[in-house]
């Protein structure tokens, strides 16, 4: 959390100077569609080593890599007097490739062994952000900003077939293996600075996530047996974390293309936990570790007026 007082003292001390020195009084909207060309992982481990001595910890690990995405994006930006403004997105895309890596340890006889299978991957990505803020520094055709917003993410993977990598076992691809869905609440506290330079507008955006809450479901569904771990979703965890997401973006306006700004950029999230719990088949087991990983290149066209 000192990440987070370390904004808020900004934003106080920022305050100020917007006091002695205030912007000019801005306005208008900013709207477009973005695509994003992204991937990402997402892993979780728990520690269920309490219950027996022959679990290790990690007693399993989940693994969803090559996570590769396409998104299409919504956004759109208002400004107002005295330099506030609010922004927004809005993104929902496809998951086409990827690869579901289980792997469970045990320890015998003091040596550590591991059973791994694994799965292709497919799902759905959505997400929504709101912030607000105000500009606190201009000079020239520049300005900084403080902001604060909301963020909700939420990945739906779907792994099928299964190969066993120590064994004859294996399941076609047309078996439905596991689901998961995981969904981060975040709050955001952040920076950003805008600079044009003729035709062209630079962007550059950085945020804390000082908190981000999180629900993870699995549904194992060949293992819903009662004697096993139950109807599906059989496995759920709640807990929070903290991370960071950063973007840029170079926009350079067409006059003869209906005013359009076109723009390319990069954009990096990334949430990380290690506070929760794990519920199966009646037990409850701590978190170890939860990652979400998202990466790309991101193309765009905006309107101003």
């Amino acid at each position: 959390m000192r990440g987070a007082w370390f904004f808020v003292s900004l934003a106080i001390a920022g305050a100020g100077a917007h006091a002695q020195t205030p912007p000019e009084a801005t306005g208008g909207w900013e709207a477009g569609v973005r695509y994003w060309l992204n991937t990402g992982s997402t892993q979780r481990s728990h520690d269920a080593s309490a219950f027996s001595p022959i679990l290790a910890n990690p007693t399993s690990t989940l693994i969803y890599g090559g996570l590769d995405s396409h998104v299409v994006e919504l956004h759109a930006r208002k400004g107002f007097g005295e330099g506030w403004f609010v922004k927004g997105n809005l993104g929902i895309g496809t998951v086409n490739t990827g690869t579901f890596t289980d792997q469970d340890f045990i320890i015998l006889g003091g040596v550590r062994f591991m059973a791994e299978t694994t799965s292709a991957v497919s799902g759905k990505l959505q997400y929504a952000t709101i912030d607000a803020g105000r500009e606190l520094w201009r000079t020239g055709n520049t300005t900084v900003a403080l902001f604060a917003g909301y963020q909700h993410w939420n990945e739906r993977l779907d792994g099928h077939g299964l190969q066993d990598s120590f064994g004859p076992s294996s399941l076609p691809a047309s078996v439905l293996v596991i689901s998961n869905q995981l969904t981060w609440k975040s709050l955001r506290l952040g920076a950003e600075a805008r600079s044009v330079r003729g035709r062209t507008r630079f962007t550059l955006e950085a945020a804390l996530v000082p908190y981000a809450k999180y629900r993870n479901e699995d549904s194992h569904y060949l293992r819903q047996d009662p004697a096993d771990l139950g109807p599906a979703p059989n496995v759920i965890g709640d807990g929070w974390g903290w991370g960071g997401q950063l973007e840029a973006e170079v926009r350079r306006s067409f006059p003869g293309l209906w005013g359009l700004e076109l723009g390319v950029g990069y954009r990096y999230w990334k949430l990380d936990s290690k506070e929760g719990t794990q519920r199966q088949a009646g037990l409850e087991f701590p978190l170890v570790d939860l990652r979400s990983e998202r990466h790309g290149v991101t193309f765009s066209a905006t309107k101003a007026w």
